[in-house]
């Protein structure tokens, strides 16, 4: 069975992490840059959880009550039948469950992630091969040029200019097809009047 990739809002969302240990860890550092509102239970932290800013540690053991208001839930002990609880108490409520390395445990997995500012890519084998995952992950990384977070921006940026400026569904493509070449040459350095030469020569 595969699954399908949804990209959705997470920024101040709550986020249950349980466990303290580098698993854990890595999770928390994927999640972080979204802007998750991340709670980390455990009776014992690893010194880099224990340094993490932005998160919140809970120093004590998973209780079943801890899932209530969470949009999703992370399972990275290395205790099967707390993970087997929070999994089961996940699907009765009807949230969002990752039990790290348990496929049959979960309810959504977690991509390898490319991320360039606003433009994110994620990559899955339904947690059958995450390796497999990686490596298309980091092929997709090598491919994909530092600036391209700015790229990204100009078109967005001049998204409702155009839809303004070029009311015909084929030529706006033509319009953000043109701007996006003019943004990847010019390493996402586009000003206004590039923008407008565009529009100019796409309305005739």
């Amino acid at each position: 069975m595969s699954y399908f990739p949804f990209f959705i809002n997470i920024t101040d969302k709550p986020c249950l992490i349980v466990g303290g240990g580098i698993v854990a860890l890595r999770k928390i550092e994927k999640l972080l840059p979204f802007g998750v509102e991340i709670i980390v239970i455990s009776p014992a932290f690893c010194k880099e959880i224990q340094e993490k800013e932005g998160i919140q540690r809970i120093c004590r053991k998973f209780h079943p009550t801890d899932i209530v208001g969470k949009m999703f839930v992370i399972g990275a002990t290395d205790d099967e039948e707390v993970n087997r609880l929070i999994s089961e108490l996940c699907h009765a409520e009807g949230i969002l469950v990752n039990i790290v390395d348990d496929r049959e445990k979960c309810s959504f997995f977690f991509p390898a992630l490319v991320k360039k500012g606003e433009f994110v890519a994620g990559f899955s084998s339904g947690g059958g091969s995450p390796i497999a995952a990686q490596y298309v992950c980091e092929k997709v990384e090598e491919a994909v040029p530092d600036y391209f977070d700015r790229v990204v921006e100009v078109l967005a940026d001049c998204r409702q200019k155009v839809k303004e400026e070029i009311p015909a569904e084929k030529k706006r493509e033509e319009a953000f097809r043109k701007i996006f070449s003019i943004a990847m040459t010019n390493k996402g350095e586009v000003v206004e009047e590039d923008i407008n030469r565009v529009l100019e020569r796409v309305r005739g």
